[in-house]
């Protein structure tokens, strides 16, 4: 046996496996050469034609593993009998033989081989490559999209298998569907950008305004737009980035024109230099979109963001989603304020990790892992952007919490039922002051509900822009 680059390759030639003589048929140890784990695999030889290539046997038996088996013959003709059925096999042929059966096999040529690949029944779930593969032998798009998509119930957001769908969807004419699978493909595969670029498969979708995704950088902050109707506008958490949208960004722009962003110092809109401001940065996404006014749905840090730029631009706000906001001038209780000098420990002594690790469990302690690990992720890459930043943070408001009054467009205020008390209190202190709005919690999320209970939020959240827009819906009509 030969090991190519150590442990990852090996290759073994059948000269090299010396045959067990087992009766009438000999037996080569392939799977122990290779040292293979995964599925059992065994090679049979048969000197002359006449000979027992493979001893008649069922896979039911104590020594054997009730395996489904794979047989391929490598060289020379054999005649299989599996239970009454007799069937012949050359080179380029395939014979899968359930456990139950019995099977045994005679050489028909001199120095006959084969193959025989074992492996539990239904234990193997397709690789998300097999589904688009597989569809790329149908005749039709609609019938390739359909071959597809069964894909997706074990990878419903596989990056390339969803890119597939959308090429396929889009030629069956399948427009609405091929436009959500396009915008799961750009938030799984950041390549899906590069891919969408020039594919002709899409044409159909470019005809209709916001049904292919787009991105640009406006001031170094990176922003991402989709869809056609009311405009809203997500804003991130500090834990995260602008990724941490991906349910919303994929669903909602089916009825609304989505844009979301990486903040300054977050994500892919890297480091941040001398003085910025959060909410200018956003003003001005706006004025490059032509947005004249948007709904601004902010997750923790970017409902304070989005609290700034209602106050010192109102005429440019139509309602204000703030989940879990902050509010600079509120009292921190003894459990946050901890929290807080943990994660400056952990920052000052340069382990991002573990800075990392205490705000994904302080802030999402039940939260799916998936979740975790994301929010993990995104935590890291700011700390990343943000240690030993000299950068200043600046306000379009002074004095913030004094002009919530002043905040007259309607309000969502939500909460996680487990979100810290600290940012309880402080959704009391918003549906309170601002003049139009109104208190929601979300049961069972804590501090990042649009990802822990992204049915719950979406559901009362789209209620509320659909009253705001008097439940517009995505203009159907071709770009001009």
């Amino acid at each position: 046996m030969t090991e190519l680059d150590g442990e990852r390759a090996r290759h073994v030639r059948l000269a090299d496996l010396a045959p067990a003589e087992i009766g009438d048929h000999f037996w080569h140890p392939l799977r122990r050469a290779l040292g293979i784990t995964g599925f059992g695999a065994g090679l049979y030889t048969a000197p002359s034609a006449g000979d027992v290539l493979v001893g008649s046997h069922d896979e039911l038996g104590e020594s054997s593993n009730r395996h489904e088996e794979l047989y391929v013959v490598l060289s020379g003709r054999a005649s299989f009998e599996v239970d009454a059925s007799t069937l012949e096999l050359g080179p380029e042929e395939f014979l899968l033989v359930a456990p139950e059966a019995s099977r045994g096999a005679k050489a028909l040529t001199d120095r006959t081989s084969v193959l025989v690949i074992g492996g539990t029944p239904g234990a193997v779930t397709p690789a998300p490559y097999e589904h688009w593969y597989t569809a790329l032998t149908a005749t039709e798009p609609a019938e390739a999209a359909e071959l597809a998509a069964a894909g997706l119930v074990d990878y419903p957001s596989h990056g390339q298998l969803n890119y597939q769908l959308a090429c396929f969807r889009a030629l069956a004419g399948d427009l609405d569907t091929a436009a959500a699978n396009l915008r799961q493909a750009v938030a799984s595969d950041g390549r899906a950008w590069e891919w969408l670029s020039d594919d002709a498969d899409l044409d159909a979708l470019r005809s209709r305004r916001g049904s292919v995704p787009s991105r640009e950088t406006v001031g170094g902050i990176h922003v991402e737009q989709a869809g056609a109707g009311p405009a809203v506008v997500l804003l991130h958490a500090g834990v995260a980035d602008g990724r941490m949208w991906d349910p919303q960004w994929v669903s909602w722009a089916a009825n609304l024109r989505v844009t979301r962003l990486d903040l300054r110092g977050f994500g892919r809109s890297g480091r941040a230099e001398g003085r910025y401001c959060h909410a200018r940065d956003v003003l001005a996404i706006l004025d490059t979109a032509s947005l004249d006014r948007a709904v601004l749905v902010g997750a923790s840090y970017g409902a304070l963001v989005a609290l700034d730029l209602a106050a010192s631009h109102p005429e440019r706000v139509a309602g204000l989603v703030l989940a879990g906001a902050p509010l600079p001038d509120q009292p921190w209780s003894p459990e946050t304020e901890a929290f807080f000098a943990a994660e400056e420990d952990a920052l000052a002594s340069g382990d991002l990790a573990a800075a990392t690790e205490l705000n994904v469990a302080f802030w999402l302690p039940d939260a799916p892992e998936l979740v975790r690990t994301a929010i993990g992720r995104q935590q890291l890459r700011a700390f990343e952007l943000q240690i030993g930043s000299t950068a200043e943070e600046s306000f379009l408001t002074d004095d913030l919490p004094s002009k919530l009054g002043a905040i007259h467009c309607p309000a969502l205020v939500l909460v996680g039922e487990h979100d810290v008390a600290d940012f309880r209190a402080i959704a009391d202190r918003l549906a309170a002051a601002l003049p139009n709005a109104r208190e929601e919690t979300i049961a069972g999320a804590a501090h990042l509900p649009s990802l822990e209970r992204p049915d719950a939020f979406d559901a009362v959240v789209l209620a509320f822009i659909a009253e705001l827009a008097g439940a517009a819906r995505v203009d159907p009509r071709p770009v001009e």
